[in-house]
């Protein structure tokens, strides 16, 4: 199991249902923080950024990021949806 954080922007009136009832279902959630998630999932993180990303509204960023431990010996990863080109570069470029 990979651990990963995940996080995606709330708009206002819109539903989130469907995607907080997915990451529930992961089964080891912390979930104390808003639209903050920590999951633990045996998808690789572009699969679980696509699942995810169809479930939220149009034109909703999200964010999927792999949790390395400090003293770890790998590398971290990310993966986003709905960010503009340069957001993208500049997310690339530090993550």
């Amino acid at each position: 199991m990979t651990t990963y954080l995940v996080v995606y922007e709330r708009k206002e009136g819109e539903s989130y249902d469907a995607v907080e009832q997915k990451l529930s279902g992961f089964g080891e959630v912390f979930h104390e923080i808003d639209n903050f998630w920590i999951i633990a999932s045996n998808l690789i993180i572009s699969d679980l950024r696509d699942v995810l990303a169809k479930l939220l509204p149009p034109d909703a960023k999200l964010m999927v990021t792999k949790y390395v431990p400090h003293n770890a010996m790998e590398m971290g990863a990310a993966a986003w949806h709905g960010f503009t080109l340069p957001q993208e570069s500049w997310l690339a470029g530090r993550l």
